[in-house]
């Protein structure tokens, strides 16, 4: 059972840190989920984030949000993750990752919020476009894979989809800022 008595030793506190970092796994992969939705993908980029929490682990202070503390080295790994290594499964840009999830830690009720202001946009694009990000982000279908669907060339479709990601992106930038209080 852990306690919250000050620690005897480094190597306490990083046993008391990993330990930690256990109870809210579940949690911390939930948030990486939210910016890697290959499953397998993200169960690496949270072992990869546990192995930074250990190696990481005098920097945090008991007292102080541990959840946050994780979270933001999982979105800094994530990223990471994603920046450098080429991957075929689409997602969401990294501009509208930052958008959606800015510097905070995503709760129940922002992470609602903000389904709901993607859904929005998303029911504002023609039902083509809506077509098109559903078949690529939904279906992971490449562009290559969705040309013959729907009769056109693959680079009509990277066409059709950066115009779809752009409207998404200004969409949801009026959507955060109409929702912010004055």
């Amino acid at each position: 059972m852990m306690s919250d008595a000050p620690f005897d030793s480094d190597d306490t506190h990083a046993l008391y840190v990993q330990q930690l970092f256990v109870r809210n796994q579940q949690a911390v992969l939930g948030y990486v989920l939210s910016m890697e939705p290959n499953f397998a993908d993200a169960q690496d980029i949270v072992q990869e984030v546990f192995l930074t929490v250990s190696r990481k682990a005098q920097t945090w202070t008991q007292g102080t949000n541990f959840l946050a503390w994780v979270c933001t080295m999982a979105r800094y790994s994530t990223l990471h993750f994603q920046r450098t290594r080429a991957r075929r499964v689409a997602r969401l840009d990294e501009d509208v990752l930052e958008l959606l999830y800015g510097e905070d830690l995503p709760n129940e009720a922002r992470e609602h919020e903000q389904e709901v202001l993607l859904q929005q946009c998303l029911n504002r694009l023609s039902p083509r476009a809506r077509e098109i990000v559903w078949l690529r982000y939904h279906n992971a279908r490449k562009p290559e894979e969705i040309a013959p669907v729907l009769g056109w060339t693959p680079n009509a479709v990277n066409v059709a989809l950066t115009r779809a990601r752009s409207f998404l992106r200004e969409c949801l930038e009026h959507q955060i800022a109409a929702a912010r209080p004055l």
